[in-house]
């Protein structure tokens, strides 16, 4: 396979360059979609703006919600009682949740340093309407967080009316400081970064940037190659290779300390033998013990809950992540149409198995099967993920985790203080500064503008450090491929279009072949069952084709978690998987960084 490996950017990690170069189109997300998870897009044309504040760029977000720094949460919220003072001027108010922080992060165990971010990360804060303000109020969350950068501008100059030299008459203003917004953001919606969309639509998915009606297409159109014509970007394929050998627990124990751990934060797992994850009968999944995949009750029960307090708060649209299994498989049973990001993290656990079969996938879902994730969401995971390997024991394998593997993203409205203040680079900081490597996808807009978190390349990129590598999408004779994603901070180059993987078998869409003869035409029991032209949306043979940069990170990720078996095979190396000190992690990640191959010809 192809791969290439460029060297981390050095210097001023702010210098104009991609920002400014080809700019994306607006994410074509349907107005249903956005409907369904109350978001809005922000338009710089028609936004609020505010004197002192750069102008914005285009984003999505969700209307309901902002995130806040836990530190502004503590205490019951008391510190924000003047952001709800300058609020209630626009009849909109921020619900304090009950809990500022876990509590089961109030530990004499580990390093406290690391604790007091993770106690200090954002949280997804509800806006709600103000109780009897005289007329009508649009909760939005543009508006809000512009109306708090307001109170931070300074009155004019002009002390006193022009006209009739009186001083100006009016409410006192409530006054705040720039410092009071800090951590006080939009709740982005990211979005998965495999090719979604129906050629036939003419919705392109991801690709071209069309918002659906056919004519405001900005993006290059041959980009509809990477889609199958009729049916779906994903189709059905069947292989006729095994699943890679895979050592047993104890040999992987006997030969490096452990096997190497990568965490996939995405849609979920459903049934696929090769990833021993089976159907339990009642809705859910069932993992072999050393099976390839698992997953984190305790991680995914605090994703369920932030979700559910949000709800109750007044965030009634938010979709709640309940569980570890990708669902739904249709947004519409009536229609049977299969969601654009169902098996999505089953393909990508497939892509790890194929490349390093004997590490193991930790699969933390964040998103529904829509291809849609929240901010709030994604950093609740992160922060118990790395709540989890802060308290690691030894005999807790599955806590060494040593990859974190994303495959989505989002355009920042205000990229260079995303480099700053965003609360996902704080969470994404501390797994790095805990020895955990973090692999992102470039994603799937044929732009340069900064697609995050893979653009916090650029910051995670000194000498010496552990990396975020963000990674762009090969063709398969290893050209680059036309969606990806490009600029300087794309990092690496990696497989992307037209992988082959594994796919739910459990999945049948509503989609028919185009010929069939009636079943009830052959004989009663008689093999093969009929006789049909290909069923675009059956995969019961557990394989698919698909593409994306979704499919380039964990390829990136694996090949990691291959590095850090070769060097625990050196007896020499003193890089055993089972050390658990923070600088054994951080020099066994460095050691698997400095020892992937630049360049697979």
């Amino acid at each position: 396979m192809k791969w290439h490996f460029q060297p981390r950017p050095g210097g001023d990690e702010a210098e104009p360059d991609d920002d400014d170069a080809v700019m994306p189109r607006l994410l074509g997300i349907p107005a249903a979609l956005l409907e369904r998870h109350d978001a809005r897009i922000l338009h710089p044309g028609r936004a609020a703006v505010v004197y002192g504040y750069p102008a914005p760029r285009p984003t999505v977000y969700r209307a309901r919600t902002l995130v806040i720094s836990g530190d502004l949460l503590w205490d019951h919220g008391r510190r924000l009682t003047p952001h709800n003072d300058v609020l209630a001027q626009v009849g909109m108010a921020l619900k304090m949740p009950e809990e500022g922080h876990d509590h089961d992060l109030d530990t004499d165990r580990g390093d406290r340093r690391v604790f007091d971010i993770l106690r200090g990360l954002p949280r997804p804060v509800a806006l709600v309407p103000v109780q009897g303000h005289p007329v009508p109020v649009d909760v939005d969350a543009w508006t809000a967080l512009q109306t708090l950068r307001a109170a931070t501008v300074p009155d004019s100059t002009v002390s006193e009316d022009e006209d009739t030299g009186t001083a100006p008459t009016g409410p006192k203003r409530v006054r705040l400081d720039r410092s009071d917004l800090y951590g006080i953001e939009l709740e982005h919606l990211l979005i998965g970064s495999a090719i979604t969309g129906s050629p036939i639509g003419g919705s392109h998915g991801g690709i071209s940037g069309s918002t659906g009606s056919g004519s405001d297409t900005s993006g290059p159109s041959d980009t509809d190659s990477y889609l199958f014509s009729g049916g779906d970007p994903r189709t059905p394929v069947t292989v006729f290779f095994d699943p890679p050998s895979r050592l047993s627990a104890g040999d992987c124990e006997s030969l490096w300390g452990r096997r190497p751990v990568v965490a996939v934060m995405d849609s979920g797992v459903a049934e696929q033998s090769c990833l021993d994850v089976d159907a339990d009968g009642a809705g859910g999944y069932t993992m072999a013990p050393d099976g390839f995949v698992a997953w984190d009750d305790n991680i995914q029960s605090a994703i369920r809950a932030e979700g559910e307090r949000a709800v109750a708060d007044g965030d009634r649209s938010r979709r709640v992540i309940r569980n570890a299994w990708d669902q739904p498989i249709s947004d519409n049973p009536l229609m049977g149409e299969l969601n654009d990001a169902l098996g999505h993290s089953t393909f990508i656990s497939g892509v790890i198995r194929q490349v390093t079969s004997d590490a193991r996938v930790m699969a933390i879902r964040v998103t529904g099967s829509d291809n849609i994730l929240y901010e709030g969401d994604i950093i609740c995971g992160l922060r118990h993920l790395a709540k989890r390997i802060a308290l690691a024991e030894p005999d807790d394998l599955m806590a060494q985790v040593d990859v974190v593997s994303l495959s989505f993203g989002y355009f920042s409205e205000s990229p260079h203080d995303q480099m700053v203040t965003s609360g996902l680079w704080r969470a994404i900081e501390v797994l790095l500064s805990l020895g955990v490597i973090v692999v992102a996808a470039a994603g799937n807009f044929a732009s340069s503008q900064r697609f995050y978190p893979a653009a916090f390349a650029l910051k995670a990129g000194r000498a010496g450090e552990v990396p975020v590598i963000s990674v762009g999408a090969l063709n398969p004779n290893g050209t680059k491929a036309m969606f990806s994603n490009d600029g300087r901070w794309v990092t690496a180059w990696a497989p992307g279009a037209s992988v082959i993987s594994t796919y739910p078998t459990d999945i049948d869409g509503s989609r028919t072949p185009e010929l069939r003869i009636p079943r009830n035409r052959e004989p009663s029991g008689q093999w093969p069952p009929g006789r049909e032209s290909l069923d675009p949306d059956d995969y019961s043979s557990g394989f698919a084709v698909w593409s994306g940069t979704s499919f380039s990170a964990p390829y990136a990720a694996a090949l990691i978690a291959r590095s850090l078996i070769e060097g625990a095979e050196r007896d020499e190396s003193g890089l055993r998987l089972d050390a658990l000190g923070t600088n054994e992690k951080k020099r066994r990640a460095m050691a698997a960084y400095d020892n992937l191959p630049r360049e697979i010809p």
